[in-house]
């Protein structure tokens, strides 16, 4: 093609030069190549000399993915329970399409900024009582206020039972002094939850008779 540095069967970067198919607008010569991961393109001579282009970009993809592993494998790696924990908080609050944004994002509930970065968060829980080795219901996420979302101040580690105690449904019941939901109750009387919750939600009991008195056989 006159004046053209033939470059057929050279290798830059990825591509392998087959041949020349031509010119560019400003010119240059065009030369059809092959990418290592198999792609065909036309690519400018002048590019592939000068290092501009060094695959059809699978090679960028590869790099941006191999960064995103560094950062989550420095601060705990996709692989640590905490890491769907704090997923599990982002779908709930932010992705609409999730069965559970209904009852968190649907109704306000939100993620602070700072938690939004998984390496804050996670510096956060590790500092205020996380505990990786601790079975799964042992060491729950719990939002001290149901009525407030994701962050510092309102959140906690506990027992999978405390959370279930501090859920917004439960009916909270107070008796000298003490304020328990009906579950705990339960605990504390001996008498089963199911007739405590009649006692008091259905058959109108005040308080201190439904809590005291003992259960009846049938």
């Amino acid at each position: 093609m006159g004046n053209v540095i033939d470059l057929k069967g050279r290798t830059f970067g990825r591509w392998r030069v087959i041949q020349c198919v031509g010119r560019t607008k400003s010119g240059g010569a065009l030369w059809e190549c092959e990418c290592e991961c198999g792609s065909i393109r036309n690519v400018d001579g002048h590019s592939l000399r000068s290092g501009v282009s060094k695959s059809c970009g699978c090679l960028g993809a590869e790099h941006r993915i191999e960064a995103s592993k560094k950062v989550v494998t420095k601060h705990g790696g996709r692989n640590e329970r905490l890491y769907s924990v704090w997923q599990g908080i982002k779908e709930r609050c932010f992705n609409k399409n999730n069965r559970h944004y209904a009852q968190y994002g649907g109704r306000g509930i939100s993620m602070c900024k700072e938690w939004e970065n998984y390496s804050v968060f996670r510096a956060w829980a590790i500092e205020n009582g996380y505990d990786k080795d601790a079975p799964y219901s042992k060491c729950t996420l719990d939002r001290i206020d149901n009525n407030l979302g994701y962050n510092p101040e309102n959140c906690r580690w506990v027992t999978s039972m405390e959370q279930c105690n501090n859920r917004s449904s439960n009916h909270l019941v107070t008796f000298n002094g003490e304020k328990h939901t009906i579950s705990e109750w339960a605990r504390i009387t001996g008498i089963r939850k199911d007739t405590l919750r009649r006692r008091i939600m259905c058959y109108g009991w005040d308080i201190e008779r439904a809590l005291t008195e003992p259960a009846h056989n049938r």
